[in-house]
């Protein structure tokens, strides 16, 4: 049976570690380690985390960042396929069978699963942007159906809710002179690297809507509008990688800073 490693960064989050932890010790799924990093909590995390020892791997760093922290659990990972979860979510207790029996039966390098939103009232509501059905892509059909998202919208952008071979990604690491838009840095490399894709529509990943969050982490706008900036750049290198260097998708490139960012100032003016 292949071994999965789930890799857990944390950062003050004495309110949500307990119970993302215990969603991923009751997976249907045996044959797990996980793999916890404080990333220099200055709350009650460490008292929480304390009692897992034994059942998860611990490990502990001076605040450096979810960057460095997700680092550190890819150099520690031993398992044959990687899965990352924030410390503000969880997963539906059957959600590594699931995700491992697809990559399976499919082959697929990667297996990118749906999620829903969990509201603080309780609500669960599908986003906007979930699989209508389950696709199995070749690298043919990335410059069509998967490369064209990382330039105008954060559809693969985050790295939760998908399944990863250990070897695919074997050398690579987060970004950690970015402030935000480090996993999407990090997902470009992944999507450029992977020959397949399986779209799953089981949605097991649940994805909380908190305004203290690892995507939530108050940084104002003018920081994301430098992190996604920068994250152009990578863009840009893909671009002439994946034969994809035109001048529409380059003006994508350089408008996406903007356009994210203003889409952000929406939502605050609308909170």
């Amino acid at each position: 049976m292949k071994k999965v490693s789930i890799i857990v960064p944390v950062y003050n989050g004495e309110a949500t570690i307990a119970r993302c932890l215990d969603s991923l010790l009751a997976q249907t799924y045996p044959c797990l380690e996980i793999l916890v990093i404080d990333d220099g909590s200055s709350d009650r995390t460490r008292s929480v985390l304390e009692p897992y020892r034994g059942r998860i791997h611990l490990l502990c760093q001076t605040h450096s960042g979810v960057a460095a922290a997700r680092n550190m659990g890819l150099q520690r990972a031993a398992g044959d396929f990687l899965l990352f979860v924030d410390a503000d979510d969880f997963l539906g207790c059957d959600c590594v069978e699931r995700v491992v029996q697809k990559q399976r039966e499919s082959g697929a390098d990667l297996v990118r699963f749906s999620y829903q939103l969990v509201y603080p009232d309780g609500r669960i509501q599908e986003p906007i942007d979930s699989f209508t059905e389950e696709v199995f892509l070749p690298k043919a059909a990335f410059t069509e159906q998967i490369y064209p998202y990382f330039l105008s919208s954060i559809r693969f952008n985050a790295v939760w809710a998908t399944l990863y071979p250990r070897e695919l990604l074997a050398g690579l690491t987060f970004p950690t002179g970015m402030k935000t838009a480090e996993d999407a840095a990090f997902s470009l490399e992944v999507y450029t690297r992977a020959q397949s894709v399986l779209l799953s529509m089981d949605a097991v990943y649940f994805y909380v809507q908190t305004p203290t969050g690892l995507t939530r982490r108050g940084l104002g706008l003018l920081d994301k509008y430098r992190a996604n900036l920068q994250l152009s750049g990578y863009l840009l290198e893909k671009l002439r990688v994946w034969g994809m260097d035109s001048f529409p998708n380059r003006l994508k490139t350089y408008l996406r800073p903007l356009m994210l960012t203003i889409h952000k100032l929406r939502r605050l003016l609308q909170e």
